[in-house]
């Protein structure tokens, strides 16, 4: 699929292995616009604009080992240096990253990024949400992150990702990612990890395990009720896997995380939470590919770090269809339905989808 072929052309610019000749760059820019309605409403929030548009612009840069990478989006409601990454080429197997990243235990974001159009759904898991969208873990993380690809086990590719860096803090808006241009103080640790086995260099199938232990500053949040926040401590482990041929691709994660949410002299709340997402692609002829995506959370009613979070989905399914009508161009169409932890509610998206290169 043309998608498929563009997320290997992403994976070679940004990659370990990627060679170091005495120039090298790449700009691609990837705009969308997306009209969305709701029905069957009963949640007070959702979350949802009637309508999204936005560019991600990704430039990276290479001479000898030494590599820039950075990604901006900009949209109808902001813009943000999203990825700004110094790296280093440790060896033809290894990379080492400085700056602001997208932490690597993100299953969904790991592979998709910020641009629409290489994600064939109009939306991501709703646990791997971005911050500024009411996401409820961390996914902009500055610091160091270590990439390697190397061959094991007679052909197999080990894949790994250690990174160690700022956390986004907690506000009333969600959580807010460290800010490179406009820094601030009051950011706490975090540290994240990833492994995977894949049959090929530059294939998409494969499982692994990610683990991440983040300290979450809460100072600024303001209850409407109860005690004040300190920080939230959270601890995620997770197993996935992924299975593509020219046909079909089937992605199926597991998240299993742990939250403890301190108090200014009220003690502190230890609670405990699941989510699982099961999503399937089925390519027809004629540039057409079906898609269907069941999400599920599990103890969501008792988690006081969840609650934190009214929008956040404790079941979610939705179904659609992708035209790849031009080179590079899509139309997409998408269902949903999702169950709140304050309601129901139901839409309907259509977008438009492109990189440009």
């Amino acid at each position: 699929m043309r998608v498929s072929r563009l997320l290997i052309a992403l994976t070679v610019f940004c990659s370990p292995w990627a060679r170091g000749d005495p120039l090298q760059h790449e700009f691609l820019l990837m705009p969308s616009a997306t009209a969305i309605g709701t029905f069957d409403r009963q949640a007070p929030e959702t979350q949802l604009y009637d309508q999204v548009v936005q560019a991600d612009a990704l430039l990276t840069l290479q001479k000898g080992p030494f590599k820039l990478f950075g990604e901006y989006l900009l949209s109808d409601h902001e813009g943000d240096l999203e990825r700004f990454q110094l790296g280093w080429q440790l060896s033809s197997d290894t990379v080492v990253w400085v700056g602001r990243y997208h932490q690597p235990t993100s299953v969904y974001n790991h592979d998709h990024h910020h641009g629409q159009y290489l994600s064939t759904t109009i939306t991501r898991p709703w646990i791997d949400e971005w911050e500024d969208l009411r996401g409820v873990l961390p996914q902009h993380f500055t610091g160091l992150l270590i990439e390697s690809s190397n061959e094991v086990f007679g052909g197999l590719r080990l894949r790994t990702a250690i990174a160690g860096g700022l956390t986004p803090k907690l506000a009333n808006d969600g959580l807010e990612a460290f800010d490179l241009i406009h820094p601030d103080s009051g950011r706490r640790p975090g540290y994240q990890a990833r492994a995977s086995l894949h049959p090929g260099e530059f294939s998409d199938s494969g499982f692994g395990a990610v683990v991440a232990d983040d300290q979450i500053d809460a100072t600024q949040f303001r209850p409407i009720k109860g005690p004040r926040l300190d920080r939230i401590d959270l601890q995620l482990y997770g197993l996935f896997g992924v299975y593509t041929d020219d046909s079909w691709k089937v992605t199926a994660t597991v998240y299993a995380a742990r939250a403890t949410v301190h108090y200014f002299g009220a003690g502190d709340d230890d609670d405990s939470f699941g989510f699982s997402y099961l999503q399937v692609e089925r390519h027809f002829g004629r540039n057409f590919t079906g898609f269907g995506r069941v999400e599920e959370a599990a103890g969501v009613g008792n988690s006081a770090y969840l609650h934190l979070f009214e929008q956040f989905a404790r079941t979610r399914y939705l179904g659609g269809v992708r035209w790849d009508f031009l080179e590079r161009q899509a139309l997409t169409l998408q269902l949903t339905d999702s169950f709140l932890i304050n309601g129901h509610f139901s839409d309907v998206r259509l977008q438009w989808s492109a990189a440009l290169f």
